[in-house]
C-alpha cells in the first residue's frame, strides 16, 4: 500500500487557511491548498481529509463532487452551512474557534493506517453472480496475504455468508449495529466480525435480514481503516447508500451475463453507476449459446476487463459450503481483477 495523501484545505479565506495549516501542523501533516472549487475537485477524492471554507462549500456541492468521509466545513457562521454540509457528507461544521472539534475529526482521518482498496461489484441484471465474485475477491485477496473483508450491502441478495459458507462463524452481523452511534474504532471492528477461512464478513444472519442500519457510514469508515481490501456487494438498484459506496470505491465491477436481455438491462445500471463511480470495469459472464463478450462490450461501449467462464460445479460447491474459490474459473477471474488493481502482495 502507498503512503496516504495529506489533507486538503479548500478555501480562499486566508484566515481559514492559516488556521487549517496550524491544525495540520499540530498533527504532523502537511496539507495541500485549493483556493477555488475547480482545483479542489481534482484532489477531492484522494485527500485524507478535507477542510472546506464556507466560501467554497456551496460551489463544491453544486459542482457534483461525491459525498465522502472526513469532510469538515470551517465557517464564520456555522448555522448557515448545514444544508450544504449534508450535500457534501461533512462530518462536522465548525466555527473558527472550535479547534478541538477540527483536530478530533482530522485525527480520525489520520489515525496511522492507509485506507483499504474498496471494490464494489454490481450485477447488470438479476442472477449475474455479483455475490459470488464479491466473495471470491475477498478470498483470493486473503490468499495473497491481504486482510480482506466481504461486505454485504445488498439486503435483497442471497447473503455473502451463505456464498462463503460462513453462516456459523461467530461474530457480529448487521442487526448488531442497529443501535450503534458515533465513531467505530477500526481495530474493534476487525475484532468482532466473523472470520471464516481467513476472510472477514459483514452480512446478515440467515433468518434476520433487513435494511442497512443508520450506522452504515461509521461502519464503512472503520472498515476502510481496518482492512486492506473491502469487497462490496452492492444492489443494482443503486439507491443513495449504494451510490455512496461505489463513489468511494477505487473500482466498480459491472457483472453482465452474455445475453441480449442482460446487456440491455445493464445499460440502465451503467448509466446510474457513471454518476457516482470513479471507475467502472466490465466483467462478462459466459453463457452457453450466448452473444459473447465482444457483443456485450459493444452494447455498453465499455471494454471487458475479464470474462468469468462457465463452471457447472460452482453452484454445487457453494451449496455445500465450500465457497466460490473452489472453482478454478472464479479464482482466475478474481485474481485478474486483483492484478489489475496492483494487489500482488502487501
Amino acid at each position: 500500500m502507498t503512503d496516504a495523501p495529506g489533507p486538503l484545505i479548500a478555501t480562499a479565506d486566508e484566515q481559514v487557511i492559516d488556521l487549517a495549516r496550524r491544525w495540520c501542523a499540530a498533527l504532523g501533516t502537511s496539507p495541500d491548498v485549493a483556493r477555488d472549487a475547480t482545483t479542489a475537485r481534482r484532489s477531492w477524492r484522494a485527500a485524507s481529509a478535507v477542510m472546506v471554507g464556507e466560501d467554497l462549500a456551496g460551489a463544491l456541492a453544486g459542482s457534483g463532487v461525491a459525498r465522502r468521509e472526513h469532510v469538515v466545513i470551517v465557517a464564520r457562521e456555522p448555522s448557515g452551512c448545514w444544508r450544504v454540509a449534508v450535500e457534501l457528507g461533512a462530518a462536522a461544521v465548525c466555527g473558527l474557534l472550535e479547534e478541538d472539534r477540527v483536530l478530533a475529526a482530522l485525527a480520525s482521518a489520520l489515525d496511522g493506517r492507509d485506507e483499504a482498496c474498496v471494490v464494489s461489484v454490481v450485477g447488470g441484471s438479476g442472477g449475474a453472480g455479483a455475490s459470488t465474485l464479491t466473495a471470491a475477491l475477498a478470498v483470493m485477496a486473503g490468499r495473497r496475504g491481504f486482510h480482506s473483508l466481504a461486505f454485504d450491502a445488498d439486503p435483497l441478495g442471497g447473503g455473502l455468508e451463505i456464498v462463503l459458507g460462513a453462516e456459523r462463524a461467530p461474530g457480529l452481523r448487521w442487526h448488531d449495529f442497529a443501535t450503534t452511534r458515533g465513531r467505530i474504532d477500526a481495530g474493534s471492528l476487525t475484532d468482532v466480525l466473523p472470520v471464516h477461512r481467513g476472510v472477514a464478513t459483514l452480512s446478515w444472519a440467515r433468518d434476520d435480514r433487513g435494511p442497512l442500519p443508520p450506522s452504515l457510514p461509521a461502519v464503512v469508515t472503520a472498515a476502510v481503516k481496518g482492512f486492506d481490501l473491502v469487497a462490496v456487494d452492492v444492489a443494482r438498484q443503486l439507491d443513495p447508500t449504494g451510490a455512496d459506496l461505489v463513489g468511494r470505491s477505487v473500482l466498480t465491477l459491472l457483472l453482465v451475463p452474455e445475453e441480449i436481455g442482460a446487456a440491455l438491462a445493464a445499460r440502465a445500471v451503467l448509466e446510474r453507476l457513471r454518476r457516482s463511480a470513479p471507475a467502472v470495469a466490465l466483467v462478462t459472464v459466459a453463457r452457453r449459446g450466448g452473444i459473447g463478450p465482444a457483443a456485450v462490450a459493444e452494447a455498453l461501449d465499455l471494454p471487458v476487463l475479464v470474462r468469468l467462464g462457465h463452471d457447472r460445479r460452482l453452484r454445487a460447491a457453494v451449496d455445500r459450503g465450500q465457497g466460490p474459490a473452489r472453482s478454478r474459473t472464479v479464482r482466475r477471474t478474481a485474481s485478474a481483477v486483483l492484478d489489475a488493481l496492483g494487489m500482488d502482495r502487501p
